[in-house]
């Protein structure tokens, strides 16, 4: 399995958009989802925040935090509201177009500079911190990752 910093984001990215095509297609309890997904942003959000960031410029660092503190909100509102209710939809579209936007930039701009600014050995070193705050985070979630 692959452990540097770039592979493990993106590995990352790609289960959250299967959560999202999940969510979307109504299959399985949306609430258990939802919290899932909150679950796991969170737990990704805070890695990269405490292991990845600080090897980007300021600016990137920062315009990434806000994201995802946007991100969060926009969950939290989904989550007060519920798969049934009315414009739970249209909020979760949006939702989930605001989480892709940051994906492509990210994957875009964000990882391509880190991958740049640090060699290989760099990128283990922080894919392995990411890793361990990541699964701290989601274990204590209550979400177990094979």
């Amino acid at each position: 399995m692959a452990s540097d910093a770039v592979t493990l984001i993106m590995n990352d990215h790609r289960v959250m958009e299967q959560l999202f095509e999940r969510l979307r297609a109504g299959s399985g309890d949306r609430q258990l989802l939802l919290d899932e997904i909150a679950a796991r942003l969170t737990a990704h959000s805070h890695a990269e925040e405490l292991q990845v960031y600080p090897s980007l410029s300021t600016d990137e660092a920062h315009h990434g935090a806000d994201e995802h503190h946007e991100a969060e909100r926009m969950l939290h509102d989904l989550q007060r509201m519920g798969p049934d209710d009315e414009g739970f939809a249209d909020r979760l579209d949006d939702f989930i177009a605001t989480v892709a936007n940051h994906i492509e930039e990210e994957e875009t701009t964000v990882l391509p500079a880190l991958r740049d600014a640090v060699d290989d050995a760099k990128l283990i070193e922080i894919g392995a911190a990411f890793e361990r705050v990541r699964l701290e985070e989601l274990a204590v979630a209550g979400i177990s990752v094979s």
